[in-house]
């Protein structure tokens, strides 16, 4: 049992880290150009007609799953718009993660130096009741105790 309860913050700690904000903010961002790329390379193979070049491909899958979409590029067999609609769930899902994760780690350092100024507070107000109480001590030591 014992065993169990010490693998515990063993196994919250590496989650912790593991889940940190950049961690997070790194692997979205990562994902999110992954996403694009392969979006890219299926529109180029299939729609041929609406993206001639991988280039044509990559700008179109950027503005699509970035949901900017200047409609500068769209593609018009179905296959394509199905693409593209993927395309611009996954992005949209992603961009709410990433803003999520983002917003999680700046609140999480607000939160952390909250609690260290309050600790600090606390260990000041310990240390002047230290004090004080040394002091009273010597008084009551001076004045032998009556």
């Amino acid at each position: 049992m014992s065993e169990s309860r010490s693998a515990a913050p063993l196994v919250e700690r590496r989650a912790r880290k593991i889940a940190h904000g950049r961690h997070v903010t790194f692997g979205l961002s990562l994902t999110f150009l992954v996403l694009a790329f392969l979006a890219a390379i299926v529109v180029r193979l299939v729609d041929e007609k609406d993206f001639p070049t991988f280039g044509l491909a990559v700008w179109w899958a950027l503005q699509t799953v970035t949901t900017v979409g200047y409609g500068d590029v769209t593609p018009t067999t179905t296959v394509g718009r199905v693409i593209g609609g993927i395309e611009m769930v996954f992005g949209i899902s992603l961009i709410s993660l990433l803003t999520a994760a983002v917003t999680s780690t700046v609140i999480e350092r607000g939160r952390e130096d909250a609690h260290e100024q309050t600790r600090i507070q606390l260990q000041e107000n310990a240390d002047s009741i230290k004090a004080e109480l040394a002091e009273l001590r010597a008084l009551v030591a001076k004045n032998g105790g009556e």
